[in-house]
């Protein structure tokens, strides 16, 4: 607002919806990201319970299996997978030490309201909403299993007093772990089986509303999200895994000036699903031992937690966690 006392007067409103003073004077907070990687107030977490014990079939193949897989003939890599029973208390164990990590770094957890036996994989709240400037888009989950699971983030967000900007609806899917503030004026979405062009199309208009502009990435077949692939862990600094983006996507990191860190390859597939607390400070899976040195040696910071049970589940920090407010950068 440009005088302390405008909204004591009749005058129209001027300012943008999304303008930082008018959320913050209104919704008594800066909700919101400008980007992935600012200093991190506040995020959405589910600590597991008994409902994951409901997943009958190969768990791991719920979050980061596509369907697809099943139509084509022939033995693939995940056939030769073990169907791993996940063990609960040691997830629950190792969800409370990444709880613990990130309230040590100042950062407000906030509970996913709900307690449903049958939605097994309500832990993995990155998937509910694409956080932008000034609020968050509900997603539409792609699966049956995991539908439900919107009403929950729809009350949480209620709840805290965070704007909700709009949802994918009609016959479109998005899914959050498919999406990155890349700054305060680009955003990035991944294709894939959870992430339809109608619903691309819709987060783009609610997009188009604040100037920003999305890139859309297709993903190849085996994965079902963007932070599978890509994300960003600094200002200028990006971990990758190049066998799964598109030539193009990485030329334009590279134009764009942003540093690129390939995964190691002995190292677990989702030792990139990271989560950047602050820019160049990550907490990081204790089990990606050669990343981790490749990072260090070059000035990144690393809190490493142990989740590797939840790798059974198919998901990782990034998937545990979905930020409501970052400090801009």
């Amino acid at each position: 607002m440009k005088e302390a006392n405008q909204k004591h007067t009749r005058n129209l409103v001027q300012e943008p919806f999304h303008d930082y003073t008018l959320i913050k004077d209104v919704w008594r907070e800066s909700w919101g990201v400008t980007n992935d990687v600012g200093k991190l107030t506040k995020v959405v977490m589910h600590r597991p319970g008994k409902e994951v014990l409901n997943l009958k079939q190969n768990p791991k193949d719920i979050e980061s299996g596509p369907l697809l897989v099943k139509y084509i003939k022939g033995t693939q890599p995940e056939d030769l997978e073990k169907n791993q029973k996940v063990d609960l208390i040691v997830l629950q164990d190792q969800h409370d030490k990444l709880v613990k990590a990130l309230e040590h770094e100042g950062i407000e957890v906030i509970y996913l309201e709900g307690n449903q036996e049958d939605l097994p994989e309500r832990t993995f709240t990155r998937d509910l909403g694409m956080v932008i400037p000034s609020g968050v888009i509900l997603s539409r989950l792609a699966i049956y299993i995991r539908y439900g699971e919107t009403r929950l983030a729809s009350q949480t967000f209620a709840k805290v007093g965070i704007p909700i900007l709009g949802c994918i609806q009609g016959n479109g899917f998005v899914e959050g772990g498919s999406f990155t503030m890349l700054n305060e004026h680009t955003a990035i979405i991944g294709r894939s089986e959870r992430v339809s062009p109608s619903g691309i199309e819709q987060l783009q208009y609610i997009l188009s509303l604040q100037n920003i502009e999305l890139i859309t990435v297709d993903l190849p077949s085996t994965i079902i999200h963007l932070d599978e692939a890509f994300l960003l862990i600094d200002r200028d600094k990006a971990l990758i895994n190049k066998a799964l983006l598109p030539y193009w996507f990485i030329d334009e990191l590279h134009k764009r000036k942003i540093e690129l860190f390939h995964v190691h390859p002995e190292d677990p597939p989702l030792t990139i699903n990271v989560l950047p607390v602050s820019p160049g400070r990550l907490i990081f899976p204790s089990s990606g031992v050669k990343t981790m040195e490749l990072l260090k040696a070059n000035g990144i910071e690393i809190i490493p937690v142990d989740i590797s049970e939840f790798y059974k589940l198919g998901g990782g920090i990034h998937c545990l966690t979905l930020p409501l407010t970052r400090e801009p950068v």
